[in-house]
């Protein structure tokens, strides 16, 4: 799933903690949305204590994230069992409170869809995927941009044109959805990860710039 969305090329194996630290790189969404998409190792229930050290950076990049995504192999027997196992360590972690879109994968290995349908009845917001021959892909994209939209801030800013780190910044870390360049300043209308407010609070557009 992570590298058919980033192509990252990690390493992709059937095997129980063939990678335990977790992968980020930048995906660009339709809607301009530059957002950091990390993979985790997949949860399990009773976790080896000798493993719990391991999994320490995979519990970091749950708690600081804006947005979960469950992704549940829809072809295991066992899938709803999967499901509450993650929900109740997400529980324990903290993160229960967190916006998850729910993503369903491995829809290609149900012969005909079959099955498919009492999914979407149960869980009409998730959406079905297949990695391999990524149908479902432009529906994810879209399920994305919607739900980090909320959680993103919405601030015009009005940066001077000799500020270009800060106009290269703000293209990297916010969705840039209207720019206007005037004289010695571009005004932008973006939204833009509230943590990042400070960072960016010397543009504000009710702060007049230096000029």
């Amino acid at each position: 799933m992570f590298n058919a969305l980033t192509r990252a090329g990690v390493l992709e194996e059937d095997k129980l903690f063939a990678t335990l630290d977790p992968t980020t790189r930048r995906l660009r969404l339709p809607t301009n949305q530059n957002v950091l998409l990390s993979d985790t190792v997949g949860f399990i229930r009773k976790l080896p204590h000798q493993l719990v050290e391991a999994f320490k950076a995979t519990l970091e990049e749950v708690r600081n994230a804006d947005l979960l995504l469950h992704v549940v192999d829809l072809s295991h027997p066992q899938a709803r069992e999967q499901i509450a196992a993650v929900s109740r360590v997400l529980d324990e972690l903290g993160a229960g409170g967190k916006p998850v879109l729910m993503v369903f994968n491995k829809i290609d290995r149900l012969e005909n869809g079959e099955g498919v349908q009492g999914w979407r009845e149960q869980h009409p917001d998730a959406v079905f995927v297949s990695a391999r021959t990524q149908a479902g892909f432009p529906d994810l994209r879209v399920a994305l941009g919607n739900a980090l939209r909320p959680i993103r801030e919405f601030v015009e800013l009005v940066i001077p044109h000799r500020e270009a780190v800060a106009v290269a910044r703000l293209h990297e870390v916010g969705q840039v959805v209207e720019r206007e360049y005037t004289g010695q300043v571009a005004r932008f209308k973006a939204r833009i990860p509230p943590h990042l407010r400070a960072e960016f609070a010397p543009f504000l557009a009710d702060e007049p710039p230096d000029s």
